[in-house]
């Protein structure tokens, strides 16, 4: 019985605790900073990158893609892609011809941009309900399957396009 009162718990150290308690700290941050996008892509930029900007802040007329090859070695374009988008409603359009006339594939030289003006008027006329969708992704296709997103372009005032 007296074996059992002389034994004593030994838990752990305070500084060992602090330790721990910071790795696990340290870790959860940098998770959280590189599955931000924004930050990642700065952290570490994409060789070859796609962005789009709309003309107006409700309900842009056009939409202008911007290429960007910073690689060492061209890239072909294969074609793009307007991804429409209302929470889980998607409407997508593969472009490969304008007027008639293939512009796609495309290629794109080292260290050269691709700038491409896009108006929505056609979209929305064949298809009216396209008005009432959000956002827009465009997707780039490349070669090697390779697919390059931009960041949502929010057609319509939402609740996180004001933040945006």
């Amino acid at each position: 019985m007296n074996v059992l009162l002389q034994i004593e718990t030994v838990g752990p150290e305070g500084y060992k605790l602090f330790w721990v308690f910071l790795v696990l700290l340290v870790l959860a941050v940098s998770a959280l900073l590189l599955m931000n996008r924004k930050i990642r892509e700065t952290l570490f930029p994409a060789r070859v990158g796609a962005s789009a900007e709309k003309n107006k802040e409700n309900q842009p007329e056009t939409i202008t893609l911007t290429v960007n090859n910073r690689e060492k070695k061209a890239v072909v374009i294969e074609s793009l892609t307007f991804v429409f988008v209302q929470f889980r409603k998607r409407r997508s359009f593969t472009i490969k011809q304008v007027a008639g006339r293939s512009i796609y594939p495309a290629f794109l030289e080292a260290g050269k941009k691709h700038n491409v003006v896009i108006s929505l008027s056609p979209f929305y006329e064949r298809i009216p309900e396209l008005k009432k969708m959000k956002r827009l992704y465009l997707e780039v296709n490349m070669e090697n399957r390779k697919r390059l997103r931009t960041r949502p372009v929010f057609l319509r005032s939402t609740l996180f396009g004001l933040v945006s």
